[in-house]
């Protein structure tokens, strides 16, 4: 009998929160390690790695960075200028979803991907949704996620002071030192902002974000491996660090590439499906656009048409931030995620205190296992495997 997604999302959701490298994590992650280890034939590991526990070292490292090079521009204008570029880019990378290797210098914690596996053939099919939850956000908060974007592209011009003061400097502009505490104050005030309710509140419980996710692929997979499709694997990956810039994902994705490559992959991902419209993600992206046009959007875009049942499932463009598939479908590798949304496009109540299991429709989280059950099967074996085109590679 395949793993029920009502079963797993009510056992894990026993712990408060699971925010990356926390012994909550570890004993969530665990729990569902004991879980899979009863399915008959089906391999179960864990692949560890070191990893900052949320996006705000980052943060930090941005900010206080930057207000050093201003503040410092006047002695030594090129040092400060070229020091302040690195942590811009590493600012736009991150932002972009890319990948911003400045983010992995604020590494401290021990966590792990548990990977569940199963058959074996040309075909690889990856189930993917991440485990850890993510720490309460100000920008997050309903007043403030209409204007992500916005807030984006304004910290960006905020953090670009580290650049342009050094730079006017160098061009014999005289920068006052009244102008040059403005700007570090602004970066300063901008990344307490950041933390202020990660400070107030902790961890969020991650509920639909992504509780939901992580039942919901554990069931798709329990399914598939009681009728396996033909010539094919099929895996579950539980990734972790999501919150901290999707660094689980980025790390399976880096450790496993040239398999990847090798094998007719498909990377299935489910974030956040348990309150709203079920969707399939065509867009997603930063500064720069991201589109879904694989094998797995085909699919999906061919079941809706096909079965009646999931008639009320559409496309749907990503608005806030991005996901764990980002690493795979910008590699050329066939991938997909499933979320849900509310009327305006949002994930209701992510990263905030209100991502609790009140707010789950537990059917909705049911229907994203099914769903996504059926995109697998519908993907045909010889799918012609989408190819890795130079500059691709983040």
């Amino acid at each position: 009998m395949a793993l029920s997604a009502r079963d797993i999302f009510e056992t894990l959701s026993e712990w408060p929160h699971r925010g990356v490298g926390t012994e909550e994590e570890m004993e969530a992650r665990e729990m569902l390690m004991a879980k899979l280890s009863g399915e008959i034939d089906v391999d179960v590991n864990e692949e560890g790695f070191f990893t900052p526990r949320s996006y705000l070292p980052f943060f930090w490292l941005i900010a206080l960075g930057q207000c050093f090079f201003v503040l410092l521009a006047g002695f030594a204008p090129l040092v400060m200028m070229v020091g302040g570029l690195m942590l811009l880019l590493s600012h736009l990378w991150f932002f972009d979803w890319r990948v911003a290797r400045l983010v992995w210098l604020t590494a401290r914690s021990t966590t792990a991907n548990l990977v569940a596996r199963k058959g074996a053939g040309q075909r690889l099919f990856i189930l993917m949704a991440h485990i850890d939850s993510a720490p309460a956000s100000f920008a997050y908060r309903p007043q403030q996620v209409k204007h992500f974007k916005l807030n984006i592209w304004l910290a960006t011009g905020i953090v670009s002071f580290g650049v342009c003061v050094p730079l006017a400097d160098l061009s014999g502009i005289d920068v006052p030192m009244a102008v040059q505490g403005f700007c570090a104050l602004a970066l300063l005030a901008q990344v307490v902002m950041a933390s202020i309710d990660c400070w107030r509140f902790g961890y969020t419980p991650g509920a639909n974000d992504n509780l939901t996710g992580v039942a919901a692929a554990t069931e798709a997979a329990s399914r598939l491996w009681a009728n396996m499709p033909d010539d094919a694997e099929v895996r579950l990956v539980i990734t972790t660090a999501e919150e901290a810039g999707m660094l689980g994902a980025q790390h399976y994705w880096e450790q496993h590439e040239e398999e990847l490559h090798t094998r007719d992959t498909h990377v299935l991902n489910f974030d956040t499906v348990g309150s709203g419209r079920l969707g399939y993600v065509v867009e997603s992206g930063g500064f720069t656009p991201v589109y879904y046009d694989t094998p797995l959007a085909h699919a999906a875009h061919a079941l809706v048409k096909l079965n009646k049942k999931f008639e009320h499932i559409g496309p749907a463009r990503h608005k806030v931030g991005d996901f764990d598939s980002v690493w795979f479908v910008r590699d050329g590798i066939s991938a997909l995620t499933l979320a849900a949304y509310d009327e305006h496009g949002h994930m209701p109540h992510i990263h905030t205190m209100e991502d609790s299991v009140e707010k789950v429709d537990l059917d909705r989280v049911e229907e994203a296992a099914g769903f996504g059950e059926a995109i697998i099967r519908l993907v045909p074996k010889r799918a012609q495997k989408q190819r890795k085109t130079r500059g691709s590679r983040p």
